[in-house]
């Protein structure tokens, strides 16, 4: 009988420590990203585990996954590792499938050549490297500039490049169409895509975005040249050297605003919410000119005369 006590004692000991060791924490100092392949046995996880310093001991993981019938149940794919965990903590991790997301930002004002070099992140596969055009017009996207909707989006690694735009895109289309609807009537655009172009200028001329669209809109009504730097830096592409020279502004291109009057053929980049809101929404003003006064912000005038002042003020002086 009293072997048999301790017997029982013994075996509550044991489940004791067992337990402690399952929920004892163990502090991790840096983020791991661990990746878990398909088929891997419970036994390499544990090795694998032990070896990030994620646990300090691989056989009481393997007693425990057995003893909670897990085996077979842990989810491939990659794991983020951070602060303290315990043995319970990750094997419900990698029970539920608590995968590592990484993310990818398409920043407004990005042109279809800065969206695709995204491509190549890490733990995208990049199925858009060599005919991006042909993928995407059998997925039924025609890839031109302004049709990706600027956002931060969430992707499992081994995911394909082309499901990121095809979501980007599908958010553009269900965007930009309600804006559409919700616009202000008197404006000089035959469609959308006019919209979406004067918005991808606003984009890149500053943060008064409806203010700016108005003067556009002024302008266009005027029949006068947009004369919007942005847009001859687009017409440069890879020629631009980041100084715009009077030389530029005269380059025969039919997205030099400065040479042609009206919208340019198309966007010149993707375009965020607020700027297409700002184009289809635009401030209504008397002012026909605008110039940066080196602060994030914009002096506005309504003639030539206060708007050459302008110029004189804050861009020939400070110069």
């Amino acid at each position: 009988m009293q072997s048999f006590k301790i017997s029982i004692f013994s075996l509550i000991f044991v489940l004791v420590i067992l337990l402690s060791a399952i929920h004892y924490r163990v502090e991790i100092k840096n983020t791991i990203i661990l990746d878990i392949a398909n088929g891997s046995s419970t036994s390499s996880i544990a090795t694998s585990l032990h070896e990030n310093k994620i646990i300090l001991n691989p056989t009481v993981f393997k007693i425990y996954v057995r003893l909670s019938s897990n085996d077979h149940k842990f989810k491939a794919g990659e794991y983020k590792f951070k602060s303290t965990q315990s043995i319970h903590s990750i094997v419900e991790k990698l029970t539920k499938g608590d995968f590592f997301y990484r993310k990818l930002t398409l920043i407004p004002g990005s042109t279809i050549s800065n969206i695709l070099k995204l491509g190549d992140s890490e733990g995208l596969i990049n199925d858009l490297a060599t005919d991006p055009e042909k993928l995407l017009k059998k997925k039924g996207i025609n890839l031109q500039e302004g049709i990706f909707f600027p956002d931060t989006f969430f992707y499992l690694k081994g995911e394909n490049f082309s499901s990121i735009l095809i979501k980007s895109h599908e958010n553009w289309k269900k965007i930009s169409k309600e804006l559409w609807r919700n616009r202000n009537l008197n404006l000089p655009f035959k469609n959308l895509n006019e919209a979406v172009t004067l918005a991808s200028i606003i984009e890149k001329e500053g943060l008064e975005k409806r203010k700016i669209a108005g003067v556009f809109v002024n302008r266009l009504n005027k029949n006068m040249k947009l004369q919007s730097d942005p847009t001859v830096i687009y017409a440069l592409g890879n020629e631009f050297d980041g100084n715009l020279t009077r030389k530029n502004l005269r380059i025969d291109n039919r997205y030099n605003t400065y040479r042609y009057r009206g919208l340019p053929p198309g966007p010149i980049s993707i375009v965020s919410y607020d700027s297409l809101e700002a184009a289809l929404n635009p401030l209504l003003t008397d002012y026909l000119y605008f110039v940066s006064m080196g602060n994030g912000f914009h002096k506005f005038s309504k003639t030539l005369t206060e708007h050459n002042e302008a110029v004189l003020k804050y861009q020939i002086n400070d110069r």
